[in-house]
């Protein structure tokens, strides 16, 4: 497992009421079932404040395009060093 800095920006950081996350992660992909864990609990905090709140959808692979380190990252299974920044950004889209 290595240490891991995770910022989240866009829509993912609006979706999610997460900016940045530390975590240990072997590989990429375990990001999402990482910072899925940490949404709910967030979105449980947040729940008993305002009990009209709807929870996030939950983040998948497919969600984000990834950086690491400020370098794109191709594979979703490259495994992560201690101290690696990921900045995982919305897709772009629109018309």
């Amino acid at each position: 497992m290595s240490k891991v800095n995770v910022k989240l920006f866009g829509v993912l950081r609006m979706d999610t009421h997460l900016a940045e996350e530390t975590i240990d992660i072997a590989k990429v992909s375990d990001i999402f079932d990482s910072l899925n864990k940490r949404v709910d609990a967030v979105y449980a905090e947040n729940k008993k404040a305002n009990p009209e709140l709807e929870h996030p959808a939950k983040l998948s692979v497919k969600d984000a395009i990834v950086y690491i380190n400020g370098e794109r990252c191709s594979s979703k299974r490259r495994a992560l060093n201690t101290g690696d920044e990921v900045w995982l950004l919305s897709p772009a889209s629109g018309g």
